[in-house]
Protein backbone atom coordinates (compact mmCIF):
# COMPACT_ATOMS: atom_id res chain seq x y z
CA UNK A 1 0.00 0.00 0.00
CA UNK A 2 0.91 3.57 -0.61
CA UNK A 3 -0.02 6.35 1.58
CA UNK A 4 1.27 10.02 0.38
CA UNK A 5 -0.29 11.88 3.53
CA UNK A 6 1.51 14.47 5.37
CA UNK A 7 5.20 12.68 4.40
CA UNK A 8 5.08 15.42 1.38
CA UNK A 9 4.59 18.25 3.86
CA UNK A 10 7.31 19.75 5.95
CA UNK A 11 7.35 22.79 8.14
CA UNK A 12 9.82 25.17 7.48
CA UNK A 13 10.70 24.36 11.35
CA UNK A 14 12.23 20.67 10.23
CA UNK A 15 14.18 22.21 7.49
CA UNK A 16 15.35 25.94 9.95
CA UNK A 17 17.84 25.54 12.60
CA UNK A 18 18.40 23.67 9.87
CA UNK A 19 45.06 19.09 5.04
CA UNK A 20 43.67 16.55 2.99
CA UNK A 21 44.71 13.49 3.10
CA UNK A 22 47.30 11.68 1.34
CA UNK A 23 45.05 8.96 0.76
CA UNK A 24 42.97 11.25 -1.54
CA UNK A 25 41.88 9.12 -4.89
CA UNK A 26 41.95 10.63 -7.77
CA UNK A 27 38.51 12.35 -9.25
CA UNK A 28 35.92 10.53 -10.35
CA UNK A 29 33.24 12.12 -13.37
CA UNK A 30 30.08 10.75 -14.24
CA UNK A 31 28.21 10.57 -17.78
CA UNK A 32 24.80 9.64 -16.76
CA UNK A 33 23.95 13.25 -15.53
CA UNK A 34 20.65 15.09 -16.85
CA UNK A 35 20.89 18.17 -14.90
CA UNK A 36 22.85 19.48 -11.97
CA UNK A 37 21.66 20.02 -8.58
CA UNK A 38 21.87 23.03 -6.12
CA UNK A 39 21.16 23.57 -2.42
CA UNK A 40 18.70 26.96 -2.94
CA UNK A 41 15.74 24.73 -1.10
CA UNK A 42 13.21 26.13 -3.77
CA UNK A 43 11.76 22.88 -4.70
CA UNK A 44 13.41 22.71 -8.06
CA UNK A 45 17.22 21.48 -8.92
CA UNK A 46 18.94 24.50 -10.03
CA UNK A 47 16.34 27.59 -8.95
CA UNK A 48 15.15 27.74 -12.64
CA UNK A 49 12.38 25.25 -12.41
CA UNK A 50 14.72 22.42 -14.49
CA UNK A 51 13.85 18.67 -13.43
CA UNK A 52 16.16 17.15 -10.36
CA UNK A 53 18.88 14.51 -11.55
CA UNK A 54 17.51 11.01 -11.20
CA UNK A 55 18.44 9.38 -7.86
CA UNK A 56 18.68 6.11 -9.12
CA UNK A 57 21.56 7.16 -11.49
CA UNK A 58 24.87 8.36 -10.84
CA UNK A 59 24.98 12.14 -10.36
CA UNK A 60 26.07 14.92 -11.95
CA UNK A 61 28.97 15.69 -10.20
CA UNK A 62 32.44 14.57 -9.80
CA UNK A 63 33.89 13.30 -6.54
CA UNK A 64 36.91 12.25 -4.71
CA UNK A 65 38.12 10.80 -1.46
CA UNK A 66 39.88 11.59 2.10
CA UNK A 67 40.89 8.59 4.39
CA UNK A 68 42.01 9.68 8.18
CA UNK A 69 42.17 8.80 11.70
CA UNK A 70 40.19 10.84 14.59
CA UNK A 71 39.94 11.03 18.39
CA UNK A 72 36.37 11.88 19.06
CA UNK A 73 36.21 14.32 21.45
CA UNK A 74 33.33 12.99 23.33
CA UNK A 75 34.80 9.46 23.86
CA UNK A 76 38.43 9.63 23.39
CA UNK A 77 37.99 6.73 21.11
CA UNK A 78 39.99 6.50 18.12
CA UNK A 79 38.14 5.95 14.76
CA UNK A 80 39.42 5.54 10.98
CA UNK A 81 37.06 8.17 8.63
CA UNK A 82 36.44 7.78 5.49
CA UNK A 83 34.92 10.97 2.99
CA UNK A 84 33.49 11.02 -0.23
CA UNK A 85 32.53 14.82 -1.29
CA UNK A 86 32.35 16.97 -4.49
CA UNK A 87 35.25 17.75 -6.43
CA UNK A 88 33.63 21.06 -7.30
CA UNK A 89 33.86 22.80 -3.97
CA UNK A 90 32.77 25.84 -4.92
CA UNK A 91 29.28 25.05 -5.54
CA UNK A 92 28.75 24.32 -1.89
CA UNK A 93 28.52 24.00 0.89
CA UNK A 94 27.03 20.81 0.36
CA UNK A 95 24.88 18.66 3.28
CA UNK A 96 26.18 15.76 4.99
CA UNK A 97 25.63 13.00 5.46
CA UNK A 98 27.17 10.42 8.37
CA UNK A 99 27.56 6.38 7.65
CA UNK A 100 27.00 3.77 10.29
CA UNK A 101 28.36 0.59 8.95
CA UNK A 102 26.85 -2.82 10.27
CA UNK A 103 27.89 -4.84 13.35
CA UNK A 104 31.33 -6.82 12.40
CA UNK A 105 31.41 -5.24 8.92
CA UNK A 106 33.74 -3.31 7.44
CA UNK A 107 32.86 0.17 6.35
CA UNK A 108 34.26 -0.38 2.92
CA UNK A 109 30.92 -2.54 2.55
CA UNK A 110 29.25 0.61 2.32
CA UNK A 111 31.66 3.24 0.57
CA UNK A 112 28.90 2.58 -3.00
CA UNK A 113 26.12 4.74 -1.44
CA UNK A 114 28.95 7.39 0.22
CA UNK A 115 30.53 7.82 -3.62
CA UNK A 116 26.52 7.84 -4.82
CA UNK A 117 25.67 10.74 -2.07
CA UNK A 118 29.01 12.80 -3.18
CA UNK A 119 28.13 12.69 -7.03
CA UNK A 120 24.88 14.45 -6.19
CA UNK A 121 26.02 16.69 -4.14
CA UNK A 122 26.60 15.76 -0.56
CA UNK A 123 29.59 14.92 1.57
CA UNK A 124 29.49 11.38 2.75
CA UNK A 125 31.38 10.68 6.03
CA UNK A 126 31.89 6.76 7.34
CA UNK A 127 32.99 6.53 10.71
CA UNK A 128 34.44 3.16 11.64
CA UNK A 129 32.45 3.22 15.13
CA UNK A 130 34.00 0.53 17.61
CA UNK A 131 31.81 -2.43 17.54
CA UNK A 132 33.18 -4.51 19.70
CA UNK A 133 32.07 -8.37 20.08
CA UNK A 134 32.55 -7.41 24.25
CA UNK A 135 31.97 -4.74 26.77
CA UNK A 136 29.62 -3.20 23.82
CA UNK A 137 28.40 0.05 24.05
CA UNK A 138 25.92 1.48 21.97
CA UNK A 139 25.79 4.95 22.86
CA UNK A 140 29.75 5.34 22.89
CA UNK A 141 29.10 4.06 19.34
CA UNK A 142 26.57 6.58 18.36
CA UNK A 143 28.67 9.08 20.11
CA UNK A 144 31.90 8.13 17.72
CA UNK A 145 29.28 8.39 14.55
CA UNK A 146 28.75 11.93 15.16
CA UNK A 147 32.19 12.37 15.96
CA UNK A 148 32.51 12.58 11.84
CA UNK A 149 30.56 16.42 12.42
CA UNK A 150 33.72 17.36 14.91
CA UNK A 151 36.17 16.32 12.34
CA UNK A 152 34.18 18.03 9.06
CA UNK A 153 34.30 20.96 11.86
CA UNK A 154 37.76 21.15 11.83
CA UNK A 155 39.29 19.69 8.86
CA UNK A 156 41.53 22.69 6.65
CA UNK A 157 39.25 22.22 3.80
CA UNK A 158 36.09 20.60 3.98
CA UNK A 159 34.93 22.62 7.05
CA UNK A 160 34.32 25.51 4.69
CA UNK A 161 32.59 23.22 1.58
CA UNK A 162 29.93 21.16 4.48
CA UNK A 163 27.04 22.65 5.77
CA UNK A 164 26.78 21.83 8.62
CA UNK A 165 23.39 23.23 9.73
CA UNK A 166 22.08 20.54 7.33
CA UNK A 167 23.01 16.91 8.53
CA UNK A 168 21.42 13.47 8.25
CA UNK A 169 22.33 9.83 9.12
CA UNK A 170 21.87 6.76 8.09
CA UNK A 171 23.60 3.06 8.66
CA UNK A 172 22.58 -0.46 8.45
CA UNK A 173 21.72 -3.00 10.72
CA UNK A 174 23.31 -2.54 14.06
CA UNK A 175 24.32 1.08 11.77
CA UNK A 176 20.54 2.06 11.34
CA UNK A 177 20.26 2.18 15.09
CA UNK A 178 23.02 4.27 15.72
CA UNK A 179 21.65 6.43 12.72
CA UNK A 180 18.47 6.43 14.07
CA UNK A 181 19.76 7.02 17.79
CA UNK A 182 22.12 10.06 16.76
CA UNK A 183 18.90 11.63 15.07
CA UNK A 184 16.61 11.37 18.27
CA UNK A 185 20.26 12.51 20.56
CA UNK A 186 21.95 15.18 18.77
CA UNK A 187 19.61 18.51 16.99
CA UNK A 188 22.19 18.75 14.87
CA UNK A 189 21.20 15.89 12.98
CA UNK A 190 17.64 16.92 10.99
CA UNK A 191 16.66 13.88 9.51
CA UNK A 192 17.72 9.78 9.27
CA UNK A 193 17.46 7.10 6.71
CA UNK A 194 18.37 3.47 7.22
CA UNK A 195 19.12 0.48 5.79
CA UNK A 196 17.15 -2.87 7.60
CA UNK A 197 17.99 -1.16 11.24
CA UNK A 198 17.89 -3.93 14.38
CA UNK A 199 17.51 -2.50 17.58
CA UNK A 200 18.81 -5.12 19.74
CA UNK A 201 22.07 -5.92 21.69
CA UNK A 202 23.76 -9.12 22.84
CA UNK A 203 25.03 -8.86 26.78
CA UNK A 204 24.33 -5.03 26.82
CA UNK A 205 23.08 -3.22 29.63
CA UNK A 206 20.08 -1.23 28.96
CA UNK A 207 21.85 2.20 29.77
CA UNK A 208 24.99 1.17 27.30
CA UNK A 209 22.19 -0.08 24.51
CA UNK A 210 18.85 1.40 25.02
CA UNK A 211 16.27 0.23 22.49
CA UNK A 212 15.69 2.74 20.45
CA UNK A 213 12.58 2.41 19.62
CA UNK A 214 11.24 3.60 23.00
CA UNK A 215 13.21 6.33 22.28
CA UNK A 216 10.68 7.48 19.69
CA UNK A 217 9.10 9.27 18.47
CA UNK A 218 11.05 12.72 17.50
CA UNK A 219 9.82 15.65 15.45
CA UNK A 220 12.41 14.91 12.93
CA UNK A 221 11.65 12.73 9.32
CA UNK A 222 12.72 9.27 9.49
CA UNK A 223 13.28 6.69 6.89
CA UNK A 224 13.34 2.94 6.74
CA UNK A 225 14.07 0.77 4.01
CA UNK A 226 14.53 -2.98 4.42
CA UNK A 227 13.01 -7.00 4.55
CA UNK A 228 10.97 -9.51 6.14
CA UNK A 229 12.82 -12.58 4.97
CA UNK A 230 15.02 -12.43 8.06
CA UNK A 231 12.36 -11.64 10.68
CA UNK A 232 12.65 -15.58 11.52
CA UNK A 233 15.64 -18.23 10.82
CA UNK A 234 15.90 -21.77 12.38
CA UNK A 235 18.96 -20.89 14.03
CA UNK A 236 19.32 -16.64 14.76
CA UNK A 237 17.37 -14.72 12.54
CA UNK A 238 19.35 -12.05 10.94
CA UNK A 239 16.85 -9.16 11.67
CA UNK A 240 14.35 -10.77 14.31
CA UNK A 241 10.61 -9.27 13.89
CA UNK A 242 10.97 -8.05 17.33
CA UNK A 243 13.68 -5.39 16.64
CA UNK A 244 13.47 -4.79 12.66
CA UNK A 245 13.05 -1.86 10.73
CA UNK A 246 9.32 -2.19 11.40
CA UNK A 247 8.91 -1.87 14.67
CA UNK A 248 11.35 1.37 14.22
CA UNK A 249 8.82 2.78 11.78
CA UNK A 250 5.94 1.93 13.76
CA UNK A 251 7.13 3.79 16.63
CA UNK A 252 7.86 7.16 14.06
CA UNK A 253 5.60 10.00 13.78
CA UNK A 254 5.28 12.15 10.62
CA UNK A 255 6.98 12.57 8.52
CA UNK A 256 8.30 8.81 8.33
CA UNK A 257 8.67 6.74 5.54
CA UNK A 258 9.21 2.62 4.99
CA UNK A 259 10.30 0.72 1.75
CA UNK A 260 9.71 -3.24 2.21
CA UNK A 261 11.96 -4.53 -0.75
CA UNK A 262 10.16 -8.09 -1.07
CA UNK A 263 12.88 -11.09 -1.58
CA UNK A 264 15.69 -8.98 0.03
CA UNK A 265 17.81 -10.76 3.13
CA UNK A 266 18.96 -8.42 5.69
CA UNK A 267 22.65 -8.61 4.10
CA UNK A 268 21.19 -7.54 0.35
CA UNK A 269 21.90 -3.90 1.61
CA UNK A 270 25.79 -4.28 1.75
CA UNK A 271 27.87 -3.77 -1.23
CA UNK A 272 29.41 -7.37 -1.74
CA UNK A 273 27.80 -10.06 0.20
CA UNK A 274 30.14 -12.85 -1.11
CA UNK A 275 32.96 -11.47 0.41
CA UNK A 276 31.24 -10.91 3.83
CA UNK A 277 31.96 -14.50 5.54
CA UNK A 278 30.37 -15.32 8.52
CA UNK A 279 27.96 -12.52 9.23
CA UNK A 280 26.35 -13.33 6.25
CA UNK A 281 26.10 -17.00 6.29
CA UNK A 282 23.00 -16.59 9.35
CA UNK A 283 20.88 -14.94 6.80
CA UNK A 284 18.25 -16.79 4.58
CA UNK A 285 18.68 -16.45 0.65
CA UNK A 286 17.75 -13.85 -0.71
CA UNK A 287 15.32 -14.12 -4.15
CA UNK A 288 16.24 -10.43 -5.44
CA UNK A 289 19.77 -9.64 -6.55
CA UNK A 290 22.08 -7.56 -4.48
CA UNK A 291 22.06 -5.02 -7.59
CA UNK A 292 18.77 -4.22 -7.47
CA UNK A 293 18.40 -3.55 -3.90
CA UNK A 294 21.83 -1.60 -3.17
CA UNK A 295 20.36 0.67 -6.29
CA UNK A 296 16.71 1.09 -4.72
CA UNK A 297 18.51 1.89 -1.51
CA UNK A 298 21.05 4.51 -2.72
CA UNK A 299 17.58 6.36 -4.98
CA UNK A 300 15.62 6.68 -1.79
CA UNK A 301 19.05 8.10 0.18
CA UNK A 302 19.91 10.71 -2.43
CA UNK A 303 15.81 11.48 -2.56
CA UNK A 304 15.45 11.47 1.32
CA UNK A 305 17.90 13.68 1.75
CA UNK A 306 17.24 16.14 -0.82
CA UNK A 307 13.86 16.43 0.05
CA UNK A 308 14.70 16.99 3.97
CA UNK A 309 17.95 18.85 4.04
CA UNK A 310 17.31 20.81 0.91
CA UNK A 311 14.08 20.86 1.08
CA UNK A 312 13.95 19.58 -2.76
CA UNK A 313 10.04 18.85 -3.49
CA UNK A 314 11.13 17.13 -6.68
CA UNK A 315 12.32 14.11 -4.90
CA UNK A 316 8.76 13.61 -4.15
CA UNK A 317 7.71 11.34 -6.60
CA UNK A 318 11.10 9.11 -6.04
CA UNK A 319 9.70 8.57 -2.52
CA UNK A 320 6.08 7.74 -2.43
CA UNK A 321 5.00 9.47 -5.47
CA UNK A 322 4.35 8.43 -9.21
CA UNK A 323 7.66 7.49 -10.00
CA UNK A 324 8.81 5.57 -7.03
CA UNK A 325 4.85 3.09 -7.49
CA UNK A 326 5.59 2.50 -11.55
CA UNK A 327 9.67 1.44 -10.48
CA UNK A 328 8.68 -0.22 -7.28
CA UNK A 329 5.47 -1.56 -6.20
CA UNK A 330 4.17 -1.83 -9.64
CA UNK A 331 6.52 -4.07 -10.61
CA UNK A 332 6.72 -6.33 -7.38
CA UNK A 333 10.05 -4.84 -6.26
CA UNK A 334 8.50 -3.41 -2.72
CA UNK A 335 6.14 -2.07 -0.97
CA UNK A 336 5.63 1.49 -0.25
CA UNK A 337 4.07 3.33 3.28
CA UNK A 338 4.50 6.73 4.46
CA UNK A 339 2.38 9.06 7.20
Amino acid sequence: MMSRGPFLALTAALLMGCAESDATSSDETTEDSSTSTDGDGDGDGDGDGDPLPDPELQGPLGFTTIDDVFTVPTTGTSVNIHVSYPTDTSAGPYPVVLLAHGFQLPPSQYYGYGDHLASHGFIAVHVDFNAALFNTNHVENMRELLGGIEWLTGHPSLSVVADLQRVGTTGHSLGGKLATHAAISDPRVLAAFTLDPVDSSMNCSPADCPDVTNLLPVNKPLGFIGETIDSSGSLQACAPAADNFETFYGAANSPAIIVDVLGANHMSFIESPDTCGLPCSFCNAPTVSNEVVTGIARSYLVAFFGRHLRGQQGYDPYLDGDIANSRYVDTGLATIESK
